[in-house]
């Protein structure tokens, strides 16, 4: 779908200067703190704890890279649980409230069954189908489980992406979604994430065609962000 050119202009500015991007290792690198005991206090009863919430340390960090590793061994229900709880650790970091919202999804029914089916579409298919997978009701969707968190579960579990793979799924919350001068900043549908994906590959094409679109999404999110610290 072609994107309108301001849209583009605009876009183009955040990214800032191509010579200045980040490499793919730096974004992959990217590190958040989080504490386990937020997750456990409020721990859905009969349900496993993932191993690294069992650790003694009070607190943990996880990094990109150790997500993309994570998302490529799931296979059970379990591995889907602990998958989940990583990712959204790294994306919730320090925030007693975001960690809080997370954990809320695990005491819908079958939450475990519903996040490896959403997981395996999300690895085997085309980030549309995987969007659509966890935004509609259906055997993956779960309440209170939104874009900004199942988008990053689609991003880990497709793998790392390549400069070539132009369509490859990308985290959308509201920090990209403002970064792009987006008056809506949660709730997208499909359509919307498609949209989302559309632009990017466009950014990509003018921008850093030899880099993988995660570094514009990156690059967007950390427009407005101070730098931060701290794997599992």
């Amino acid at each position: 779908m072609a994107v309108p050119p301001k849209d583009l202009s605009a876009a183009l500015a955040v990214l800032g200067s191509p010579e200045e991007a980040v490499s793919p290792d730096n974004g992959w690198g990217q590190t958040e703190i989080f504490y386990p005991e937020r997750w456990t206090k409020r721990w859905p009863e009969g349900l496993s704890l993932p191993w690294f919430l069992e650790r003694e340390e009070s607190a943990l960090s996880v990094s990109r890279q150790r997500l993309f590793e994570l998302g490529d061994s799931v296979e059970t229900e379990e591995d889907a649980v602990s998958f989940y709880v990583a990712v959204c650790s790294w994306g919730a970091g320090t925030s007693a409230q975001q960690t809080y919202r997370c954990a809320q999804p695990l005491h819908q029914p079958g939450a475990p069954g519903r996040l490896l089916e959403g997981l395996k579409v999300a690895a085997a298919g085309s980030a549309e189908e995987g969007y659509f997978t966890f935004n509609h009701s259906g055997p993956a969707k779960i309440r209170g489980l939104g874009p900004a968190f199942f988008t990053k579960l689609l991003y880990f579990a497709a793998g790392r992406p390549g400069p070539a793979d132009v369509r490859h799924p990308l985290i959308l919350d509201k920090r990209v979604a403002h970064a792009l001068g987006w008056a809506k900043r949660a709730g997208w549908r499909t359509a919307e994430y498609s949209q989302y994906l559309d632009l990017v590959e466009q950014l990509h094409a003018r921008w850093r065609p030899d880099l993988p679109t995660d570094v514009i999404e990156y690059t967007l999110f950390h427009a407005e962000r101070a730098p931060d610290t701290p794997s599992i």
